[in-house]
């Protein structure tokens, strides 16, 4: 019998927040075992059971679009979508061969999956809800038809069964808890990289360079930002560093195409490891002008926004709730009015290097707390109480 399953239909070896979660784990003498999505020759230094990382190919498309559209028949439709989905039967019979004390769930479909091996064998559910589920792609009509009432669904029905619950800001986690009328707020456990010694300048270049990193997708705000570039009074520089589909970052490239040369420059993503000291010895300021065109956008809070705070750069960053509320109490940057071009560029220009230098310094003392060694004490406390404790009859 294994004490604790990690289950999370992600890609593991590119997840940081489970990633961390199984390393917390170790610590605590739980040796995890992890069921997820993995491509053959992927290693994470845990037991792991894998299923192969779906390809977003047209088949799998019009697959998805069958499972999910009979939700709109109600719940019983919906959890008949969902265990046509050989995934979810394969991760339910993990579940039951590995018979574990507690399974931490990553999102609502893990969730679903340890609703149901709860109902059968009793056991503990931590649910860690990543993304604002019914609302994560709320601006698309197709997501809304047909994604929208599985996920609604589902979730409510199981998250009943979860005996503590976490997210990944304070924000989010309000709006979960009035969603479903919980009678507790999820805890909230920012998604923050491990303390690192960085040895950032604290003097800040002139003109300054700015930096975006993370991954190249149409809902980062990425447009708005390359559009800005043309309208900041001062020479800054902008390095956008991550990787993307190639037609994708050709339509960035393009609209940048009459700004001076050298202004703006496109790199490839450096392993995670990496990430931080690259930010510092790259850039001033980190930047995430995220749109805010639904819940999701509106509660984002991404592990960007930590590995800039470690790295020692100020922030700007779109006025969503929980950005706005990080940046503005640590004092370590600046929030745009909204998302366009132009408020980017207002934001940067209102900029002097006298209150960079000051954002920055606040940084390198934000990070102290801004760290997994603060957060992880969160998790912790809650794992080790459903650890400790006998099972609620099913």
């Amino acid at each position: 019998m294994t004490s604790v399953v990690v289950l999370s239909f992600s890609p593991i070896a590119r997840d940081q927040r489970v990633l961390r979660q199984c390393a917390l784990l170790k610590e605590m003498g739980h040796a995890p075992h992890v069921v997820a999505y993995a491509d053959a020759g992927e290693t994470i230094g845990y037991p792991l059971s894998r299923w192969p990382t779906p390809k977003p190919t047209l088949v799998h498309r019009l697959k998805t679009l069958a499972r999910q559209l009979p939700a709109h028949l109600g719940l019983a439709a919906a959890r008949t979508g969902f265990w046509v989905e050989p995934a979810f039967r394969w991760a339910l019979g993990e579940l039951e061969r590995l018979r574990p004390q507690l399974v931490l769930a990553n999102d609502w479909p893990a969730l679903v999956v340890a609703a149901a091996w709860k109902a059968r064998h009793g056991g503990r559910v931590h649910y860690d809800v990543h993304e604002f589920a019914t609302q994560e792609f709320d601006g698309s009509l197709w997501w809304r038809m047909v994604y929208k009432p599985m996920v609604t669904q589902l979730e409510r029905a199981a998250i009943p069964s979860a005996d503590s619950v976490s997210t990944v800001g304070p924000g989010l986690a309000e709006a979960i808890r009035s969603l479903y009328g919980l009678a507790h707020s999820p805890l909230a456990i920012r998604s923050t990289p491990r303390r690192v010694d960085v040895q950032q300048d604290a003097d800040c270049r002139w003109p300054m360079r700015v930096l975006y990193h993370g991954h190249l997708l149409p809902d980062r705000g990425l447009e708005s930002l390359l559009q800005s570039v043309l309208l900041w009074r001062e020479p800054h520089t902008l390095v956008i560093r991550g990787g993307g589909s190639d037609a994708y970052v050709a339509s960035l490239k393009a609209l940048v195409a009459g700004v001076p040369p050298g202004r703006v420059r496109f790199e490839p993503p450096v392993d995670q490891d990496a990430v931080i000291h690259a930010a510092a010895a790259s850039a001033d300021l980190g930047v995430f002008f995220t749109p805010l065109r639904t819940g999701q956008h509106h509660f984002n809070l991404p592990n960007k926004i930590f590995e800039y705070v470690a790295a020692g750069l100020a922030v700007a960053v779109s006025p969503g709730s929980d950005l706005r509320a990080t940046v503005e109490n640590y004092g370590i940057g600046v929030v745009s009015r909204d998302a366009g071009a132009q408020a980017i560029a207002d934001i940067i220009n209102d900029l002097t290097k006298e209150q960079m230098i000051a954002f920055k310094a606040a940084a390198r003392s934000a990070a102290l707390e801004l760290c997994w060694e603060t957060e992880s004490g969160i998790l912790r406390r809650a794992l080790e109480k459903l650890l400790h404790s006998s099972p609620r009859a099913s």
